[in-house]
């Protein structure tokens, strides 16, 4: 049958009241034909059914007939022509746009230039995506771990498909002193979820530093998860980098040890406040994300950084953030962030988040209050 632009292959056999004639698979149309009803020897009627057949089909016994079979869904060409490639089956599509790119030091050759190869991402991006030819200028990043630096580059077009970038050492702009730094400790949530949120934590610049941890509450099989080995999570914070447009690299420390959240676990991190510590040199603001209980409601984490980072003058803010797996964290962990290792209770709303959702609007929250510090 061909309707409505979706056209599908039917196979069956049909038996008239005097004779049966069945479609062989060798002579079945293609799926954009229809097959033709053939009529009975002797039918004067066009309907390839007797005139019986059509006011009743319950005089013929169902071993007449044999079972239809599944129907094959097959996708008109002029569909895929008229909206083009399907970016759910098209992984190859680039659905995240550059806003930097990004060169690392060992990239630069003798001469100071980079050689991208023709089948990059950044190749297509520049090529494609920014439609530069020989001549055209890019702003460019180079990574490194004490800030890294920007500036423009001139694109040289190679004959293989390739690109060779130029840097312009007029243009560099060097990073600020003293930039807002954050250190996220995050309980491990689900592989497909911590994939999604790589690049979205490396697009923050104020991200240093990622902690991932096993939780009480959090499944055990998540931290064999391919997801936090480095051939997988490196590209994507790339990525995330790029997006963000930002130089300073991002380190993470993945806990593979299945223990429990400690004051030792956090001390040999460097996460925790030392006791004989004067609270007036440390100024790290350590912020524990949570919705309080039926008794005590915590205050908002704007309030607790700029509390503690407001005023500073010639010292980086700095913050360390605890987001806790998607059943939140347990009584004894929150215990320890609070009373054994200096963190201080916070939340961001009254509403309960996905993990996702709290550490996309934890970061933003904490960086905007950073920036405040920073520019007071």
């Amino acid at each position: 049958a061909v309707g409505s632009g979706v056209n599908y292959r039917i196979g069956t056999s049909i038996r008239s009241a005097t004779a049966m004639t069945r479609i062989s698979p060798e002579k079945q149309l293609s799926p954009w034909r229809s097959p033709p009803l053939r009529r009975s020897a002797g039918s004067a009627s066009r309907s390839p059914f007797p005139k019986a057949s059509r006011s009743s089909w319950g005089s013929y016994s169902s071993s007449d007939y044999q079972p239809r079979p599944a129907l094959q869904y097959c996708r008109p060409q002029h569909q895929q022509e008229q909206h083009g490639p399907n970016p759910d089956e098209d992984e190859s599509i680039n659905l995240n746009p550059i806003n930097l790119v990004l060169i690392k030091l060992c990239e630069r050759s003798a001469e100071d230039a980079v050689d991208l190869s023709p089948n990059e991402e950044r190749t297509k991006h520049i090529l494609s995506y920014l439609n530069k030819t020989t001549g055209d200028t890019i702003s460019v990043g180079f990574i490194d771990p004490l800030g890294g630096c920007k500036c423009k580059a001139v694109v040289l077009q190679r004959q293989n498909g390739g690109v060779r970038l130029v840097p312009k050492p007029a243009t560099i702009i060097w990073p600020q002193n003293n930039l807002p730094e954050i250190t996220l400790i995050l309980a491990v949530p689900y592989p497909a979820r911590m994939k999604y949120l790589w690049p979205v934590i490396a697009s923050f610049s104020a991200v240093t530093r990622v902690v991932i941890v096993s939780a009480q509450r959090s499944n055990p099989e998540y931290m064999r998860s391919t997801v936090l080995q480095p051939p997988v999570y490196e590209p994507l914070i790339e990525r995330g980098m790029s997006q963000g447009g930002r130089t300073r690299p991002v380190k993470v420390d993945v806990c593979m040890k299945e223990e429990v959240i400690s004051r030792n676990l956090l001390a040999r991190l460097g996460l925790i406040r030392k006791r004989n510590n004067n609270n007036n040199t440390d100024r790290t603001a350590r912020v524990f994300l949570g919705c309080g209980d039926e008794y005590t409601t915590p205050p908002p984490a704007r309030e607790v950084v700029v509390a503690r980072c407001g005023k500073q003058s010639d010292v980086a803010p700095l913050a360390i953030v605890a987001i806790g797996p998607e059943r939140g964290w347990t009584d004894g962990e929150a215990t320890v962030f609070v009373n054994e290792c200096g963190f201080k209770s916070a939340m961001l709303g009254s509403s309960t988040l996905r993990v996702d959702t709290a550490v996309m609007t934890g970061l933003a929250v904490i960086s905007a209050a950073l920036d405040e510090c920073k520019s007071e």
